[in-house]
């Protein structure tokens, strides 16, 4: 579990060709946030050095979660994970 206290998550990460990645929230409890779940995230295709992870339909602002407990679930196939981070843009 983890708070922050910014407005974006951003990723650098690379996909490779076929690959994709998707992020979501959980809640305390282990239940998807509403409108950052893992099958709300917009599919992440590429290679990044720091690309904002986006959700329908709450876009890439992730402020409403701010000093709330939660916990990153990460969905990806033949993806490489580098590094993530919470910022404020």
């Amino acid at each position: 579990p983890l708070k922050f206290e910014v407005n974006r998550l951003v990723l650098n990460i690379d996909t490779e060709a076929a690959g994709y990645a998707q992020v979501g929230f959980l809640d305390e409890n282990g239940q998807p946030m509403e409108g950052y779940s893992v099958d709300d995230c917009l599919y992440i295709n590429g290679d990044f050095i720091e690309t904002e992870v986006e959700w329908l339909p709450t876009g890439t602002d992730v402020s409403s979660l701010q000093g709330k407990t939660v916990q990153i679930v990460f969905r990806m196939r033949g993806s490489k994970l580098y590094a993530m981070q919470f910022v404020d843009r």
